[in-house]
């Protein structure tokens, strides 16, 4: 995606809160940045996307192995949603959090912008049974914090042993596996 096209993107002020805030909670280095890069936004606000690529291009520039870093940064964003915001009133089950990203529920409340720069995060498939998922993103987040994304949200319920994403084939497309 162009820089041109990113503009056209807001990102809603509680996902760049977020963000700071994992980056705090796992003493990760742009959290020393947080309160500097988050002082003039309110959590109800929406923002240009690119001020979450600031955060995003933070921890890039200070980790060689950043792709780990960035998934527990999504993890932790989405633990701290279900425990600390509306989580526990929308899904009660680990699989609750994928059938909450059919049709792009859940991205589409915290980004907005024209339709073919939005993108999706839709849920292409699920075996509840099998333990199995595949999830198609087109959006423009850090594919990495999307996994973390969906580990934290799949785990954040309790119920789930075991949650694996992996999108090494494709890095739009998640394979899911829990139990």
């Amino acid at each position: 995606m162009s820089s041109e096209e990113e503009n056209r993107l807001e990102v809603f002020g509680a996902t760049i809160h977020g963000f700071a805030q994992a980056c705090i909670n796992l003493n990760i280095v742009a959290g020393t940045k947080a309160s500097s890069l988050t002082s003039d936004i309110e959590v109800t606000g929406w923002y240009p996307f690119d001020r979450l690529r600031e955060f995003e291009n933070t921890v890039i520039e200070h980790y060689e192995n950043h792709e780990v870093i960035l998934e527990r940064v999504g993890t932790e964003m989405m633990l701290s949603w279900y425990r600390l915001g509306p989580g526990k009133e929308i899904i009660q089950r680990g699989v609750d959090f994928l059938h909450f990203q059919s049709g792009s529920e859940g991205y589409s409340s915290v980004v907005r912008g024209p339709e073919e720069v939005v993108g999706s995060f839709d849920l292409v498939e699920i075996d509840e049974k099998e333990g199995k998922a595949l999830i198609r993103s087109t959006t423009p987040f850090d594919k990495n914090l999307e996994r973390g994304v969906i580990i934290g949200g799949m785990s954040a319920p309790g119920d789930l042993d075991f949650v694996n994403v992996e999108n090494d084939d494709d890095e739009r497309i998640f394979k899911i596996e829990f139990h």
